[in-house]
């Protein structure tokens, strides 16, 4: 059988059962306090009138102890009245620039904060002055109990009225809720925040309900209609950088591009980035335009009807070409209607169709000769390497860019054979240093040609600069800027006061901005087109093109007597007949090196280094060219070989010496020779 054990129990036992710690009174009454501190917090709000209450009995028996605990309640309260004062009123500013930047109490706020530091200190003072609080036989407990109902119902009242009240909804802000954001509205649930009241009317931010920015734009003119506007009157475009749900709203009262800007003169042009303000936004902010990339330079194409402003537009482009060093080349074939300041101001113009394609035809030619040419060229990279070859176009090193602009394009392109001419000029030149500038009346397919490559030059043209004026169809305003939701041809012919819009459209750009702009005005294009010097191409250049380009002067002078010029036979040619100006091989780069080899002869560093040391003082680079009998580009070349080898010194810009005469002072007349 198994054993049985019997455990006796003894009163040690009992006494250990009794006084365990697990569930002693102790630790029940610890967790009772801390629960309680639990709801004193979270009722901390709701009961503060009674908490106060309860520490001034408390302060003032604990201050009735000591003979001189009064003075010390006293302190207290003046104390707590100066910090009152200083929290409702004082506000510390220097000059206009605040030190405090803080939202001041009502009030009412305080005068019941005032009231209660107050009367509260002087209770606890009374009370540490008698004795205390002494229940039974004393007032203070009635005191204390009047002070907490008296400060506790205002405390109470005024966290009922917490909630800030709803804002009062601009008349902007309101109309849009009213007439446009509900139900039946063109955008139904949609929000217009950030409103700002401007010189022209006020603009705003549209936060579309569902879909993107489009459907607001799509519903401009009802927006318009919902306001009690005319249409011309709302502009909507896309918050740039923005959620796709917000577009930017302009309403004006008067128009800001109504009145329109001068034409400041060719300074527009930035060098350094290649872009040019060419006109304003209806916001004041500059309309860019780029002449050139740090890839190249960029081709445009312009559309507008009659009186849209294109000529004016082309005017103000000459004029920056033409004081900024870029070649002009100009084909208007409307005998030079469009464009006659230029006749006698740009490098080329031809004022006929069949012109314009022999200038494509000299175009082309150089085209291959700087393709050659630049395939060879030793030069330096941004870390201090040699190389040969350059990919790219760098303006004015070292030759200059050229610009071609052809108006009433359509007429030169309906010649046989040109569309293929200028898609071919399109796809290539860009790494030459030429650009198209293709003008028409609109984006009509019929306007390139009507060869196979008309739709690819379009293409082409229209991802560089895109300028769009006032058209003639709405059916052809997607075709001109495409995924652009922007319609040209609603544009107005005249403005309220009956004057013309010329100039307004919109410019696909460096902004890439889809709203309204207006071009400058050039008040005097014959200022621009009379001052200066006409820049012109670079002689390498000038070895490969036609009869057309070197006879060009003759037959201007010929048009101004009243004749008319013929083209000469190798205009339409692919290659030129003079054989005094054909290198002995066909092949593109020997054409090249022979070209180089006419611009910098033999012994051109010597030439230039002995004339500095003749010389004895800085010179410009123009007297140069003219004293050696060498081009200007050949000149530039040299003096940086020069500079490279330590025989030559850039004094300023465009004046040179040789290292012995760097510090001789320049004279007035060198700057003008500087060029």
């Amino acid at each position: 059988m198994p054993k049985t054990l019997t455990a006796e129990k003894t009163t040690v036992d009992e006494t250990a059962k009794t006084t365990g710690t697990r569930g002693s009174s102790k630790k029940r009454k610890t967790k009772a306090a801390r629960r309680a501190m639990r709801l004193a917090y979270r009722t901390r709000r709701g009961m503060a009138p009674i908490y106060a209450t309860t520490v001034q009995a408390i302060a003032g028996s604990a201050l009735a102890q000591p003979a001189d605990g009064w003075k010390t309640a006293l302190a207290a309260t003046t104390v707590g009245a100066a910090t009152t004062v200083a929290w409702g009123r004082w506000e510390g500013h220097i000059g206009k620039r605040h030190l405090v930047k803080r939202r001041l109490p009502t009030r009412a706020d305080f005068i019941a904060a005032a009231s209660a530091v107050t009367t509260s200190g002087g209770l606890v003072t009374a009370m540490a002055a008698t004795g205390g609080l002494q229940l039974g036989h004393s007032p203070y407990p009635a005191l204390l109990v009047a002070w907490g109902l008296g400060h506790g119902i205002y405390w109470w009242r005024r966290g009922k009225n917490t909630a800030a009240p709803a804002p009062t909804l601009s008349k902007q802000m309101q109309a849009w809720q009213d007439n446009i954001a509900c139900l039946d509205g063109p955008l139904p649930h949609s929000r217009l925040v950030d409103v700002v009241t401007t010189d022209y009317g006020w603009t705003g931010v549209i936060i579309v309900n569902k879909g993107t920015w489009r459907k607001a734009y799509a519903a401009s003119a009802e927006i318009a209609g919902e306001l009690d506007l005319p249409e011309d009157m709302v502009q909507i475009e896309k918050a740039v950088g923005q959620s796709a749900k917000r577009a930017i709203i302009a309403v004006f009262n008067v128009n800001p591009l109504q009145k329109g800007t001068d034409y400041p003169g060719p300074h527009i042009l930035d060098t350094t980035t290649g872009q040019a303000e060419v006109g304003i936004f209806y916001d004041g902010a500059p309309a860019r335009y780029a002449f050139w990339k740090p890839s190249g330079p960029v081709h445009t194409v312009v559309y507008g009807a009659t009186d849209g402003g294109k000529s004016r537009f082309l005017d103000m482009l000459l004029s920056t070409e033409r004081h900024n060093g870029i070649v002009s080349w100009v084909c208007d074939p409307q005998g030079g209607q469009s464009l006659p300041r230029w006749r006698e101001a740009v490098d080329w113009y031809e004022d006929t169709a069949q012109g314009g394609l022999a200038m494509l035809h000299d175009v082309r030619r150089i085209m291959y000769e700087r393709s050659a040419r630049y395939s060879l060229m030793e030069w330096v990279d941004h870390k201090g390497r040699r190389l040969r070859g350059r990919d790219h176009f760098v303006v004015g090193d070292p030759d200059p860019l050229i610009s071609v602009t052809i108006d009433e394009a359509h007429r030169v392109l309906n010649l046989q054979g040109a569309p293929a001419l200028v898609l071919e000029i399109i796809q290539m030149a860009r790494k030459c240093g030429i650009k198209i500038r293709l003008v028409f009346q609109g984006p009509k397919a019929n306007m390139f040609g009507n060869d196979p490559e008309s739709t690819d030059i379009r293409e082409q043209a229209q991802s560089g600069n895109t300028v769009m004026f006032r058209t003639a169809s709405k059916l052809t305003d997607s075709i001109g800027l495409p995924d652009w939701d922007v319609n040209p041809s609603s544009l107005p012919m005249y403005w309220p006061d009956k004057t013309s819009t010329a100039g307004l459209g919109y410019i696909k750009g460096p902004d890439n901005r889809q709203a309204q702009f207006r071009a400058h005005f050039d008040r005097d294009p014959a200022h621009w087109a009379t001052t200066g010097t006409t820049p012109t191409i670079e002689r390498s250049a000038a070895a490969v093109t036609s009869k057309a380009y070197n006879e060009r002067l003759d037959r201007l002078a010929a048009r101004l007597r009243g004749e008319t010029p013929v083209l000469p036979d190798d205009a339409f040619q692919d290659s030129t007949t003079d054989p005094a100006r054909l290198v002995p091989s066909s092949d593109p780069i020997a054409q090249a090196a022979a070209a180089i080899a006419n611009e910098a002869p033999a012994g051109t560093d010597d030439r230039v280094a002995a004339f500095l040391a003749e010389r004895g003082r800085p010179v410009g680079r123009n007297t140069i060219a003219q004293e050696t009998k060498l081009t200007v580009s050949a000149v530039k070349n040299a003096l940086t070989r020069l500079k490279n080898k330590g025989q030559a010194v850039a004094v300023d810009r465009g004046i040179w010496a040789h290292p012995d005469h760097a510090d001789t002072p320049i004279e007035a007349t060198e700057y003008a020779d500087a060029a």
